[in-house]
C-alpha cells in the first residue's frame, strides 16, 4: 500500500519537478559558469602564448634565412665579378694575377689602397692594376706579402691616354676627387666631346694599350688660356672595388711564384756570403 501511495505522489509531483528543473537549471549553469570561463580563458591564454612563441621562432628563423640569403647573394655577385675579371683578362691576352683589397687610404691628397699580394708573387713597382671595368692605378710599393697601389685619381698621378673615337693622345691627371680625372693639356681646337671614352695609350710602357680609363664628363673653354678645362669620370669605381688584377705589360711570361733555388745556385750564394 505504501509503495502504491508513493508511486501516486511521485506521478503527481512530476510536473512540479519539471517546472523546478527549468528554474534551477540557469542557477546551476551560472554557478558553473566561472569555472567554465576560467577553463576557456586558460585555454585561450595557452594557445595565444604558444602562437606568440611560434611566431617569435618563425621570425628568428626567417631572419636567419634572410641573413644566409644575403651571404649567398653576395657570394654569387662576387663570383660573377671574379668571372668577369678573369674572362676580360683572358680575352685581352695579358698575363695577370688576381688580388684582394685589404685596406683603403683615401683623402684628397693621398688616394692609395693595399692589396694582399707582394714580391713573393713577383709583383713590381709601376705595375698596372685594374678591376673588371677598367684601370684603377699602379703599384708604388712592394712588400713580401702586400703591395701599395696609387689610384689614378690621386693628385700625384698621371696616366697617358687616348680618345678612343679619334686616337688623340693626351695625359689624364688625378684630381683628388673621387672617380674624377682632369685633362690639363687639351687645346681649344681638340676634337673631343662629352661622353668620349679614354683608353690607355700604351705610351711609357707602364699601362698596356687599350684598357678603359674614363669618360669625358665636362668641357669648359678658358678665355685667354691655351687649353680648355676638361674632366672625366673613371670607368672603374674604386669605392666598390674588392677584386683587382695586376697586369704584366711585358711580352715574356713572368713566373707567379719565386723560382726554386738549384743546389748549384745555393752553393754559389753561400760562397759569396763567405
Amino acid at each position: 500500500m505504501l509503495l502504491l501511495l508513493l508511486a501516486n505522489q511521485t506521478q503527481q509531483l512530476k510536473p512540479l519537478k519539471d517546472a523546478l528543473s527549468f528554474v534551477v537549471h540557469p542557477i546551476i549553469v551560472s554557478i558553473d559558469l566561472p569555472s567554465r570561463l576560467q577553463h576557456w580563458f586558460n585555454e585561450q591564454t595557452t594557445e595565444r602564448s604558444e602562437l606568440i612563441a611560434q611566431n617569435r621562432t618563425l621570425k628568428a628563423e626567417a631572419l636567419l634565412l634572410k641573413a644566409k640569403l644575403q651571404k649567398f647573394s653576395a657570394l654569387a655577385q662576387e663570383n660573377t665579378r671574379l668571372h668577369s675579371l678573369l674572362e676580360s683578362s683572358f680575352k685581352l691576352g695579358e698575363q695577370f694575377i688576381a688580388a684582394s683589397l685589404i685596406k683603403v687610404n683615401q683623402n684628397p691628397n693621398k688616394q692609395h689602397i693595399l692589396i694582399d699580394k707582394g714580391s713573393r708573387f713577383n709583383l713590381y713597382e709601376g705595375q698596372a692594376a685594374l678591376n673588371d671595368s677598367g684601370i684603377i692605378g699602379q703599384i708604388i710599393k712592394v712588400h713580401p706579402l702586400t703591395s701599395s697601389i696609387i689610384l689614378i685619381t690621386d693628385p700625384n698621378h698621371a696616366i697617358p691616354v687616348e680618345i678612343n673615337r679619334t686616337g688623340l693622345r693626351t695625359i689624364a691627371s688625378g684630381s683628388g676627387a673621387q672617380n674624377t680625372l682632369s685633362l690639363p693639356y687639351l687645346p681649344h681646337n681638340a676634337d673631343i666631346k662629352v661622353g668620349d671614352l679614354l683608353i690607355t695609350s700604351g705610351l711609357g710602357g707602364v699601362f698596356p694599350q687599350g684598357y678603359p680609363v674614363a669618360r669625358i664628363s665636362k668641357l669648359q673653354p678658358m678665355p685667354g688660356e691655351a687649353f680648355i678645362h676638361a674632366e672625366a669620370q673613371t670607368i672603374a669605381k674604386t669605392e666598390t672595388t674588392r677584386n683587382i688584377l695586376l697586369v704584366w705589360s711585358k711580352q715574356q711570361p713572368i713566373p707567379l711564384l719565386p723560382a726554386k733555388k738549384t743546389p748549384l745556385a745555393t752553393q754559389a750564394n753561400r760562397a759569396n756570403a763567405h
